[in-house]
């Protein structure tokens, strides 16, 4: 079940670059970054309403999937820091060694 935002809170706007699945979140500039502390922080509903139709038309364009509005803990020196498991898990990178990141075994050599 979603958690309910508060009306205060600090929030960023969170997707999956559909290319490679990869977390990214939402910049400053309009762009997607894979980098957390580059993410826009906003705190009110009218800057959160600005910035989705931006991100909407990045999801009608194939660009990235699953966006999501995530609550955050700001420090403006550190930057965001999800506050829920799921997202400090995305943030964190995955929590098993993927295949592609597996040393290729060596080929045995045919009998």
């Amino acid at each position: 079940m979603a958690r309910k935002l508060r009306a205060d809170a600090p929030r960023i706007i969170t997707a999956n670059r559909l290319i490679d699945g990869v977390v990214v979140y939402r910049a400053a500039d309009g762009s997607w970054t894979t980098r957390l502390n580059k993410a826009r922080v906003v705190t009110n509903a009218p800057d959160l309403d600005a910035m989705m139709p931006g991100c909407m038309a990045d999801v009608e364009a194939c660009q990235v999937v699953s966006l999501d509005v995530v609550e955050v803990l700001h420090d403006p020196k550190a930057g965001p820091r999800p506050l829920g498991q799921r997202e400090t898990i995305r943030a964190a990178g995955p929590t098993i060694v993927l295949p592609v990141d597996r040393p290729i075994p060596a080929a045995r050599p045919s009998a």
